[in-house]
């Protein structure tokens, strides 16, 4: 496990009001992550950035250091002076070894997350995985971390109460809309199309809403949501000329910075004096803080939840300690999955040599004696050959990882 590392920005260390500055515009991030992987000298690489943190996971043979986490911002961040780097820096968790593989299974079963018990975590990991593999920045240690992270969050959720009654960033914003009597007949402009805005829709068309404007950078994607609850769809471009007004506005996209300033606010208010509901769901945000602050605004963001977030977590401190026994259980078999791994990869042409010294013995060194045998015979002793390769092939294999694996009945 000594290969694995994590640099961490979240809520609890950078707070989320800082976190939407660390965000990189999506033109120049796939680049830059490539170099952060070669300047740090990561043999495998993902990124995970959801509203409440971005993450860094290494595989690499050199340990990485708190001085590389400048390094880590400063190609992120180009533009940014020494001070405000420093001051990233600061706020920056570094993980390095099991603590790292801990960290990783402990954000995916959410006890990290901001709402403890929130499924979309488990997800977003893997789509940042997913992504991260499309990128060609990952490794197979990587895939096997993923794979056993994923493995130990559903257990997490399946065998504990940590997610019961099922509590989100989601949720809670759904709660402050029943909270505020926001009326089902409200108009709704939705921006984004992706999972949140699938479940936010699906959510309030459950509670009457049936006025939905669905506005998405990609045109298809917009339409695929429209068509599940017969809703209108546009292009993200056309939201600079949408006339019809609305009630309740909810953004749930990634962006580098706020798209929705106050012109754009006020030409899709249309001058209406009534008041308008946000629900900036953003990553990190995509509601300008200024529009925050106009005259009958009510507003809900991530950042908002973080006392209900709280006393959520009050209330499921007995299940985080299930979860904690269950990931500490997973870390020891992890440890054992790496373990045979690394013998396979150390014993991965044992096949190739074994098989080479039968084909020396039957064409050269046995060839003559052979040669004078029956069809039958030559039939029977391939049999028997085959099996014994096969057997020399996984009894050392077999000896090897039981001898790493349980040192104690060998001394």
């Amino acid at each position: 496990m000594k290969r694995y590392s994590v640099i961490a920005f979240n809520h609890h260390s950078t707070g989320i009001k800082n976190l939407d500055e660390l965000f990189a515009a999506e033109d120049v991030l796939t680049e830059r992550l490539h170099i952060i992987k070669k300047e740090l000298n990561a043999d495998g690489f993902m990124y995970l950035a959801t509203c409440n943190r971005m993450e860094f996971f290494f595989s690499s043979s050199a340990v990485i250091t708190k001085s590389e986490i400048s390094k880590l911002l400063h190609i992120l961040h180009p533009e940014w002076k020494t001070q405000r780097i420093e001051k990233f820096s600061q706020s920056a968790l570094l993980y390095n070894s099991e603590e790292a593989v801990k960290h990783v299974f402990q954000v995916a079963s959410s006890l990290d997350s901001l709402v403890v018990g929130e499924r979309e975590i488990i997800t977003q990991v893997r789509s940042a995985y997913e992504w991260s593999q499309k990128q060609g920045l990952t490794d197979d240690f990587i895939r096997l971390l993923m794979r056993k992270t994923i493995e130990t969050a559903k257990k997490v959720y399946t065998d504990t109460k940590i997610a019961e009654k099922p509590v989100s960033v989601m949720s809670l914003a759904c709660r402050k809309l029943q909270e505020w009597h926001v009326g089902s007949d409200s108009r709704v402009l939705m921006i984004g199309a992706g999972q949140t805005a699938d479940v936010l829709v699906k959510y309030l068309n459950k509670h009457g809403f049936t006025k939905f404007a669905v506005f998405n950078r990609t045109l298809k994607h917009a339409k695929e949501l429209a068509a599940k609850y017969n809703i209108e769809a546009y292009s993200l471009n056309e939201i600079e000329t949408y006339s019809e007004g609305f009630d309740v506005l909810i953004t749930c996209v990634k962006s580098s910075k706020p798209f929705i300033n106050k012109v754009l606010f006020e030409k899709l208010r249309k001058g209406e004096k009534g008041i308008k509901t946000i629900v900036d769901l953003g990553l990190p945000f995509n509601v300008d803080k200024k529009v925050l602050t106009l005259d009958n605004i009510q507003y809900v963001t991530t950042a908002s939840v973080e006392a209900i977030a709280k006393e959520n977590m009050e209330g499921r401190k007995s299940e985080m300690m299930a979860a904690n026994t269950i990931i500490n259980a997973a870390i020891e078999e992890y440890y054992k999955d790496l373990q045979s791994r690394k013998i396979e990869r150390a014993m991965r042409e044992v096949p190739q040599q074994v098989h080479k010294l039968r084909e020396q013995a039957i064409t050269s060194v046995f060839s003559k004696e052979i040669n004078t045998l029956s069809p039958d015979s030559k039939e029977v002793l391939e049999k028997v050959v085959d099996y014994l390769e096969k057997k020399y092939i996984s009894i050392p294999m077999q000896l090897a990882k039981d001898i790493l694996l349980n040192p104690e009945i060998y001394k």
